[in-house]
C-alpha cells in the first residue's frame, strides 16, 4: 500500500479502537524515530452503558498527539456517523480506515444459536463503518483502503442461515466498489504462543493500483500466492480443490 505521495504516511483512521492496538500495530510507539509509513489521524473510541471510559482515556494517554490534535471523539461511532450526514460533522479525508469491529454477537462466549449476528446490538455497528465509506465517496475522496478484524464465528453468523451476516458485509463492500480480500488467521500457525483465529478482511477501492491488479488475477492466484494477505501470511497448497 502507499499514498499518492510517497513521501507521507498514510493516514489512518480507526473506529473501535479500544486502548489502540491497530494504532501501536501501524504507527508503532510515540515517539519512535523510525520513518513511519501510517499516520492515525483520527479515532473514535465508545464503550456503551459505562460512566468512565477507561479505554479512550488509555488511548488518549498513550497516543496524545492524536489527541492534542482533536482527531477523537468518544461519542457513540452511530451518532458520529448521523451528525455527519446531516452535515455538522466531517470525517477527516484518509488513506485507510481500520477497526476490530465489536463482536460481542458474533464470539465464541455466545453459544452459536445464541449468537444475534448482524441484527444484534453490536453486529449493527457494521453500517457505521459502511456509511462512512459511502459518505467519503459521495465527498468525491473515497477511502483507498480498508482494514478490518473479528473472530472467526462472523463467518458462521447467524445460525439459522450460516455465512448471511459475512456474505451482506462483502456485498456491501462490493456495492461501493472495493475488492476484497479474506483470510481466517490462527496466531499460532505463524509463530505466536496463542491459538487465536481472527478473520481479517482487507479491502481496495476500485480505484487503486492494488485492486485493479487482483481484479486480473484468477481466484487461486489471490489466495495461494499473489494476493496481500497471501504474501504477508504464506500457505502451503496441499489441497486439491480450492
Amino acid at each position: 500500500m502507499a499514498s499518492k505521495d510517497d513521501k507521507r504516511p498514510l493516514r489512518v483512521v480507526e473506529l473501535f479502537a479500544g486502548v489502540g492496538g491497530f494504532h501501536l500495530g501501524l504507527a508503532g510507539e510515540p515517539g519512535s524515530k523510525k520513518k513511519k509509513s501510517y499516520d492515525v489521524v483520527w479515532f473514535n473510541q465508545w464503550e456503551p452503558g459505562v460512566a468512565r471510559q477507561h479505554a479512550h482515556a488509555v488511548y488518549s494517554a498513550k497516543f496524545p498527539q492524536t489527541s492534542i490534535q482533536g482527531g477523537h471523539t468518544n461519542t457513540d461511532i452511530a451518532e458520529v456517523v448521523r451528525l455527519a450526514k446531516a452535515g455538522e460533522f466531517k470525517f477527516p479525508d484518509h488513506d485507510v480506515l481500520v477497526g476490530g469491529f465489536p463482536c460481542q454477537d458474533y464470539s465464541v462466549a455466545r453459544t452459536l444459536s445464541q449468537s444475534a449476528g448482524i441484527d444484534g446490538k453490536k453486529g449493527v455497528l457494521w453500517w457505521s463503518i459502511r456509511d462512512i465509506l459511502e459518505l467519503k465517496i459521495k465527498e468525491k475522496k473515497p477511502v483507498p483502503y480498508v482494514f478490518l478484524e473479528n473472530v472467526d464465528r462472523l463467518l458462521k453468523s447467524p445460525a439459522s442461515q450460516r455465512g448471511r451476516d459475512f456474505a451482506i458485509m462483502l456485498a456491501s463492500l462490493s456495492d461501493l466498489g472495493y475488492s476484497v480480500e479474506w483470510r481466517v488467521i490462527n496466531a499460532a500457525d505463524y509463530g505466536m504462543p496463542q491459538r487465536r483465529r481472527r478473520t481479517f478482511i482487507i479491502a481496495y477501492h476500485s480505484s487503486t493500483k492494488i485492486a485493479k491488479r487482483l481484479n486480473r488475477l484468477a481466484p487461486e492466484e489471490i489466495i495461494v500466492k499473489d494476493g496481500v494477505i497471501a504474501k504477508a501470511f504464506a500457505i502451503t497448497k496441499d489441497f486439491e480443490n480450492i
